[in-house]
């Protein structure tokens, strides 16, 4: 039954995290600015396990100029290649800030909290609901 209590505690801090984030995220795609960033260069890197391609975007912004921006997630072999456009989002106040535009890349940590709270609440609480229907 402790497990039980701790998987419907657990979940309803988790869904409280998620909300949060969900909040956040909602703020921030209303009021980011959006640009279109173009491939300016793909970086190489050397590694034991051959060569890792980094993509490097200049981004035009309403009030800085450009944010050069150079993507953290490596291919082999490269997977943009110069000349190539994407959609960004970033908060103007805060360029640093830059993300890809995709639904996965900003609402990605908050749907997984949810998925991960909702399963806990139904395991706790179906256990707490049902237990009668058991023995328990």
């Amino acid at each position: 039954m402790i497990v039980y209590s701790i998987f419907v505690i657990v979940g309803i801090l988790l869904l409280i995290a998620a909300v949060a984030a969900l909040k956040q995220s909602l703020r921030f795609v209303r009021s980011g600015e959006r640009a279109e960033g173009t491939v300016v260069r793909v970086a190489e890197l050397e590694d034991a396990d051959g060569n890792l391609y980094y993509p490097v975007f200049e981004i035009p912004t309403r009030a800085q100029g450009t944010i050069t921006y150079r993507h953290g997630t490596s291919s082999s072999p490269a997977n943009w290649e110069v000349g190539e456009k994407a959609m960004f989002i970033f908060d103007p106040a805060h360029p640093e800030s830059v993300t890809f535009l995709r639904y996965w890349r900003v609402f990605g940590w908050p749907l997984g909290l949810m998925a991960v709270a909702v399963d806990l609440l139904v395991v706790g609480g179906g256990y707490f609901l049902l237990r009668g229907y058991f023995g328990g």
